[in-house]
């Protein structure tokens, strides 16, 4: 009896032995750090209009890519929403978030940085229909945020001005200071057989002023008074024809380009009316 006492110990020692030990083993989760989205090579497409989640790593760089619409030449901006930051290691938790023209990153259109939700209008300058833009996001922490494109308040570039036909009223729009923020526009003076002068006509409640130019760079005005405009509400201006000798002005069945900027120290959208007419 004595022996089968003993067996009988051995083995609930033993029972208790094996359960200390499995209970003992503990799992080990691996710690996720945030990455980068994209590389230089192959950016992450954004859709204008859609929002797209997206992070970086800290002292990494995050890139994308958007094209503006095909019809829909102007100014965009970018909406970075949900930002958060951490992981900084100083007092500067935020992104960067660098505008380029090129695939190359190399021709860098504007630069602006967060460090909380916030909206991105880059100068709002007037991009092209049709061309493709690349972002570039630099964190000073790790960052996780939602990204939206979305077109902005100013319409027409440099080179894709909207096109204004002679006597028809169009629905203009433009968005900034009177620094930054353009719209650009462009109009073909009609055949006639005697000169005709050319009528500029606003229904602007915001100060506005314009530049008339006769190249498709819009880097040469038609006049160093700028040919009747003149800074104001409901903008008007006379664009002056050619007359006997030779004198600056507008000459028939050719093209010209019209640049409208706001007054405004502060940035502001603005809408109007705008009609030019013989």
């Amino acid at each position: 009896m004595k022996v089968f006492y003993y067996l009988v110990f051995v083995l609930i020692i033993g029972a208790c032995s094996v359960e200390s030990e499995e209970t003992s083993t503990t799992t080990t989760v691996p710690v996720t750090s945030v990455t980068s989205d994209g590389s230089a090579s192959s950016p992450v497409e954004l859709t204008v209009g859609t929002a797209k989640e997206g992070s970086v790593a800290k002292s990494g760089y995050s890139y994308y890519k958007f094209t503006p619409g095909s019809t829909a030449p102007g100014s965009y901006k970018l909406a970075i929403d949900s930002l958060s930051i951490s992981d900084s290691g100083s007092d500067n938790s935020s992104v960067t978030t660098y505008l380029y023209s090129d695939s190359g990153y190399s021709s860098e259109l504007d630069n602006e940085s967060c460090q909380a939700s916030c909206t991105l209008n880059f100068n709002y300058a007037g991009l092209d229909n049709g061309s493709t833009y690349y972002l570039k996001i630099y964190g000073h922490g790790e960052g996780t945020y939602s990204l939206t494109v979305s077109q902005g308040g100013s319409e027409g570039s440099v080179n894709n001005p909207v096109a204004l036909t002679v006597d028809t009223t169009h629905t203009g729009k433009v968005e900034g200071t009177s620094t930054y923020g353009k719209s650009y526009y462009k109009f073909t003076t009609l055949s006639h057989d005697d000169p005709r002068n050319y009528t500029l006509t606003m229904t602007n409640s915001d100060s506005m002023d314009c530049d008339l130019y006769s190249d498709s760079g819009f880097s040469t005005l038609v006049s160093s008074s700028r040919n009747g405009c003149t800074a104001g509400t409901n903008l008007s201006a006379t664009f002056t024809g050619t007359g006997s000798g030779g004198s600056s002005g507008l000459t028939e069945n050719t093209t010209y380009y019209l640049r409208i900027e706001g007054q405004s120290s502060t940035a502001k959208a603005s809408t109007y009316n705008i009609t030019v007419s013989d």
